[in-house]
């Protein structure tokens, strides 16, 4: 009887730890920053490692999808332009292995014949898009609480191939990252959904398949 007892308190826990870890990460989010905005100018220690890249044609893409396969839990992006389909499938191949991945893009992104905004709408990534600003001209991603990239860069293919860019992948640095996620949320309260926009915009929602046409 007593083994039993302790079976089922073993199994209790374990659905209880279950509870936690399926917390809604944006309820996390909102517990840990509420809506006190963007963060003030900061001095973070300098800690972990730096690895930067520069283009053209000088193997900043390949960095930039090296660090998002390092990803075990979460990948948050801010991007101003995205064009790059060798960065989205490896978005996508990390969203398929069940991450959470959460995505905010400029508006210039949704009015583009094929626009990132449809593509990752179509594969049901977690996608809002920035109405706050003039141009909403990050090029950050987030990555599980300790990771950040962020640099000149944006993820596109003329980034990769035409334009002179850096990129700066910032690892074991969970300060760092809580600030880069910190300002990530206060954008992403401010966003709204592409369907919102569109609604808004007057635009008629489009749906396409896997290549976003």
């Amino acid at each position: 009887m007593k083994s039993k007892l302790s079976a089922l308190f073993v199994v209790s826990l374990i659905a209880i730890g279950s509870v936690f870890a399926n917390e809604d990460f944006l309820t996390k989010l909102h517990n840990l920053f509420g809506e006190k905005g963007s963060p003030t100018p900061t001095i973070v220690k300098a800690t972990g490692t730096i690895e930067v890249a520069f283009s053209p044609k000088n193997g900043a893409t390949s960095t930039i999808i090296k660090a998002i396969n390092e990803a075990q839990k979460t990948i948050l992006v801010s991007a101003y332009n995205f064009t790059s389909k060798d960065i989205a499938k490896a978005l996508l191949n990390k969203k398929k292995q069940g991450l959470e991945i959460k995505i905010i893009l400029d508006k210039s992104q949704v009015t583009q014949k094929y626009s990132s905004a449809t593509f990752f709408a179509n594969l049901g990534f977690d996608m809002r898009i920035d109405i706050k600003h003039a141009i909403y001209h990050d090029k950050v991603m987030i990555i599980d609480d300790k990771t950040v990239i962020t640099g000149s860069f944006n993820f596109t293919k003329a980034a990769e191939e035409k334009n002179a860019e850096n990129v700066l992948i910032i690892r074991n640095n969970p300060e760092l990252a809580k600030l880069y996620t910190e300002d990530w949320f206060h954008n992403w309260q401010l966003a709204i959904s592409r369907d919102e926009f569109m609604t808004k915009k007057g635009y008629k929602v489009k749906v396409g398949n896997e290549n976003g046409n």
